[in-house]
């Protein structure tokens, strides 16, 4: 039998990612949160999820993610254990392997700039359909 560890999150920034180094491997490591909001019909419930990604991904998370930002995140699940203080730590936490930036539908929700702009209603007609 395989195994499966895969996480896909959609939600805003929680606060700005904090970027350090690994010291003597000059590793960038990025960790940030983000808040996932279900809504049903009765309540809307908030689950808060650390993030952290290395490398290249957290370069790019350190200069261009802020707070309140939509993200698509892509990556697995990691259980991290520790002592602290004579007392054993632990925590969940999703390694982000892939980050997408995401546009919201009204911009006045986020204050911050767009790189991607959606088109506006109408402009787009049936020739301009590839299938």
């Amino acid at each position: 039998m395989g195994f499966l560890n895969k996480v896909m999150l959609l939600g805003n920034v929680t606060r700005n990612p904090e970027v350090r180094f690994i010291p003597g491997r000059d590793l960038p490591v990025a960790k940030f949160g983000l808040a996932v909001t279900r809504k049903t019909k009765d309540r809307e419930e908030t689950c808060f999820i650390d993030i952290v990604t290395f490398g290249k991904t957290a370069e790019m998370c350190g200069e261009y993610v802020t707070k309140g930002m939509p993200l698509l995140i892509e990556g697995r699940l990691n259980y991290s254990t520790w002592e602290a203080d004579g007392q054993k730590r632990s925590k969940h936490e999703v390694v982000a392997e892939n980050i997408q930036f995401v546009s919201r539908r009204d911009k006045s929700e986020y204050s911050g700039s767009s790189a991607f702009d959606e088109p506006a209603s109408g402009s787009m007609d049936e020739d301009d359909i590839p299938f």
